[in-house]
């Protein structure tokens, strides 16, 4: 797994930067929520019928999800599903899905929000996997598909990145 201290404390490195760049207050700036313990992870199995990535659930331990990650996109912790913010991504992920064809990967099934836009339009989402055992892709649709990340960690490092290219956009 992950060294996810390690990937916070770069992660709260750009968003600080971002903070300091961000004069004209475009965007909110918050912080990880505290680890959720490892029973609250199996609820979203409950909501979503589909089992939880295991990167996603180890990140879930340390961090139950982070309002604003990148600019007002939410990414998604234990209590976010099921509330009406998931099920307006679900609903926006099905329109998506009708306009663009996804590629999800062999043995994925529908895609499941792991994250939504408070304002706008862009949405994290994972394929659902039959088998709990493989990397899942997370990927970022936004009107189709903006980005494709190989595993839930490969995401975490491009937020820090998209992150960092924010606060230099704006510096």
């Amino acid at each position: 797994m992950s060294d996810w201290s390690a990937l916070f404390a770069e992660m709260e490195t750009a968003k600080r930067r971002l903070a300091v760049s961000d004069r004209d207050g475009l965007w909110r700036h918050e912080s990880r929520r505290p680890p959720v313990v490892s029973e609250r992870i199996t609820e979203i199995a409950t909501v979503t019928h589909c089992p939880v990535d295991p990167e996603y659930a180890d990140f879930l331990l340390h961090a139950d999800g982070w309002p604003a990650i990148l600019q007002d996109i939410d990414l998604f912790g234990t209590a976010d599903f099921g509330t009406a913010a998931y099920v307006e991504a679900e609903e926006l992920v099905r329109v998506i899905e009708d306009e663009v064809e996804i590629e999800r990967g062999e043995n994925f099934t529908r895609l499941i929000p792991i994250g939504a836009s408070r304002a706008d339009i862009d949405i994290l989402v994972m394929p659902c996997a039959r088998e709990s055992n493989r990397p899942t892709p997370v990927i970022w649709l936004a009107g189709g598909e903006i980005e494709r990340y190989r595993t839930f960690s490969d995401f975490f490092r491009g937020m820090i990145a998209e992150n960092h290219a924010e606060a230099d956009s704006l510096a």
